[in-house]
């Protein structure tokens, strides 16, 4: 778990990835992240880690195994450029995956 990275995730039962979750860390027990509108902090247990994502197991909010995978530039460009306003033309300037993760950090200012 990176709190510089930028993650995608899926929650228990859902068939695709549907959100963005940055400076993502536990806390206590805690899972804690922002989706770019606010924090969240689920309490739960860190089930695998991997260089490119983690599981975690929620024990409150959406109980179960929610997945995370480090949004990659391919990712945004084929899919998750369109969850931002200005998308289109940020995925055609963007060539990296380090530019994508600090452009959300300035972006939203983690």
């Amino acid at each position: 778990m990176d709190r510089q990275a930028v993650y995608m995730y899926k929650l228990p039962d859902e068939e695709s990835f549907t959100g963005i979750a940055l400076d993502v860390h536990m806390h206590k027990g805690n899972l804690r992240y922002f989706d770019t509108n606010r924090g969240h902090e689920i309490p739960g247990k860190l089930k695998e880690e991997t260089e490119k994502g983690f599981t975690f197991i929620s024990e409150g909010y959406m109980p179960g195994e929610w997945q995370f995978k480090v949004l990659t530039i391919e990712e945004f460009k084929r899919k998750y450029y369109k969850l931002v306003e200005g998308g289109q033309a940020l995925a055609a300037k963007l060539n990296t995956t380090e530019d994508l993760h600090q452009w959300y950090q300035r972006e939203f200012i983690i």
